[in-house]
């Protein structure tokens, strides 16, 4: 997966994801013709447009029809304040998902984010999107303290409203936790995993078998954060959009001049509470750390998920 973002990229350790603030003085955006160029130079199946917010991005429409056109999937990450208003810029395509970031219900997903009433509006352009035919999936970003049965309350209010799958984005703390801060971290975060697999397993989950069995402590995979690289006005991240060592000016010398063996977990401190879905459910994708029986793992995952649907078995539509 390629992510693209025009406006630039979040700022770490932001809690509004994909619309978090603009660096200062960082007024610069990507061309289409630019977005275009790097997804010739990097050719992937799935495209990512991100950062920050794309729908205040002056080209959305011209950029997503380009995309279409190539016949990629391409999913557009939003806060959904402004899907309402920009629902008109392409009719409904099978292969075009919009990605709404919500972390809970209404009292949890503003305190996190800080803006009263988003919500509401995240909702209500859920509704108008689905209502015009549109694929919707819903990402949450699940952190140490989550409440698990409030994901499981959001959620089981987005499947009336025929939402068709969520994914999880693990947190990634900005700041350099000690040796037993680290510790204590992953431990909570991968309670927070087995819940959500005993308690949200009922749902069209688009996250891997072999990806959540990593992020509940029992199995580790290498990140191949390469595989999933994003490209914004400064240049290709390197080694990833998490940290912004540095920004190469074209994928091949972000793959070729990049000291990969000098980052992950025991090599990088940056990389030691890191879970990213860009590095390591690429992995499990890609087959990497392979274990017998995962092959059919996620061929029964594939099979049994649908969209707009719960897993069979678990829940009733």
């Amino acid at each position: 997966m390629l992510t693209l973002e025009p406006l630039g990229e979040c700022v770490v350790g932001d809690t509004n994801g994909s619309n978090g603030a603009k660096p200062e003085g960082d007024t610069a955006m990507l061309s289409v013709e630019q977005c275009l160029a790097a997804l010739q130079e990097c050719d992937v199946p799935i495209v990512s447009i991100g950062g920050q917010e794309p729908l205040e991005y002056p080209e959305i429409a011209s950029l997503t029809r380009a995309i279409l056109n190539l016949r990629k999937h391409l999913f557009l990450s939003t806060d959904g304040a402004l899907i309402r208003q920009r629902l008109h810029m392409i009719p409904p395509y099978t292969n075009f998902f919009w990605n709404v970031k919500l972390d809970g219900t209404e009292r949890v997903h503003e305190g996190r984010t800080g803006r009263p009433g988003l919500f509401r509006e995240a909702i209500d352009g859920i509704k108008a999107a689905k209502n015009a035919g549109f694929f919707v999936v819903v990402t949450s970003t699940i952190y140490p303290d989550t409440d698990v049965s409030d994901v499981e309350a959001l959620y089981a209010r987005l499947h009336q409203m025929h939402v068709d799958g969520y994914a999880f984005s693990p947190h990634y703390p900005a700041e350099r936790l000690c040796r037993d801060g680290s510790a204590e971290f992953r431990e909570r975060m991968r309670r927070r995993f087995r819940e959500i697999s005993e308690r949200l397993s009922g749902f069209n989950l688009m996250t891997s078998p072999i990806y959540l069995e990593y992020l509940r402590g029992e199995r580790e995979l290498d990140c191949s954060v390469w595989s999933s690289p994003a490209y914004g006005p400064r240049g290709w991240s390197g080694p990833c959009y998490l940290q912004n060592v540095k920004f190469a000016e074209s994928y091949k010398a972000l793959v070729q001049e990049t000291a990969w063996e000098n980052y992950g977990r025991g090599l990088n401190p940056r990389c030691e509470n890191c879970q990213c879905r860009e590095g390591f459910e690429t992995a499990a994708i890609l087959g990497m750390n392979r274990k017998a029986g995962d092959l059919w793992k996620t061929l029964a995952w594939q099979l049994q998920g649908s969209l707009g649907a719960t897993r069979v078995g678990k829940r009733q539509a």
